[in-house]
């Protein structure tokens, strides 16, 4: 990631009322209306937690306990299953890229009316900066049709083990879902840094101080037995 230094190369703060003022003072203005909703989805995408459940909270051992999971939200409420947290990650990537794209040509103009028109010749950092803006957009697209394809393979998944019961293809959910997890979390939380990092070279700072010293765990919340283990121990007890 660029230093800030490199927006002082690019858009040099300009006096009040000076050429291209407005323009730098638009774009800054841009970025944080499109890009503080996003950080904000994401974040409470990250506060999301894989909690196991036991056989323990269910009173009739008859009762078919499956799923063993629940997705809480930040304040501890189930609020869906996997399937339901890739569409939710799906929706906060829409529009993503047209987002970039439209802070890329705020950017360009901004660009082009602060500079000097002897030097509007493309430097060396606004083309990284540029690059930037595309690398982010790719890896929203690549992410987005990632999570298309996990629903595809986790309908084919659910539904076999929905029809069958059967532990074995149960325990293939269950693997399924919580290395969906812990991927999709890693790409948000890399997402959201990149998004914070490139905003703050323009000096745009979305997030609170309690916000930014969140940190995302990569993990389930609590341990659980495999469901192997916990159908040996019901059939040793019967």
């Amino acid at each position: 990631m660029y230093s800030a230094k490199v927006l002082n190369k690019l858009l040099k703060e300009a006096p009040k009322d000076a050429e291209g003022s407005k323009e730098i003072a638009e774009l800054r203005k841009l970025i944080m209306e499109l890009m503080k909703p996003r950080l904000g989805q994401l974040l409470q995408i990250l506060k999301t937690r894989m909690i196991a459940t036991t056989r323990d909270e269910f009173q009739d051992e008859n009762e078919d306990w499956w799923p063993d999971y629940e997705l809480l939200s930040s304040n501890w409420r189930a609020i869906t299953d996997m399937n339901g947290f890739l569409v939710c990650t799906q929706d906060a990537l829409k529009g993503l890229p047209d987002d970039l794209r439209a802070i890329g040509e705020s950017f360009d103009y901004a660009y082009s009316v602060t500079k000097p028109i002897t030097i509007r010749n493309k430097t060396k950092n606004y083309i990284l900066v540029v690059e930037l803006l595309e690398d982010m957009e790719d890896f929203v697209m690549h992410f987005s049709r990632l999570c298309s394809k996990n629903l595809d393979e986790r309908r084919d998944l659910y539904d076999l083990a929905s029809i069958t019961k059967d532990t074995g293809d149960r325990i293939k959910v269950k693997i399924f879902d919580e290395r969906t997890f812990v991927q999709l979390q890693s790409r948000i939380a890399s997402l959201r840094n990149y998004i914070r990092d490139f905003s703050a070279l323009f000096d745009v700072h979305l997030e609170s101080k309690e916000e930014a010293e969140f940190k995302p765990l990569y993990m389930l919340a609590k341990t659980q037995e495999p469901l192997a283990t916990v159908a040996t121990a019901d059939k040793t007890r019967t």
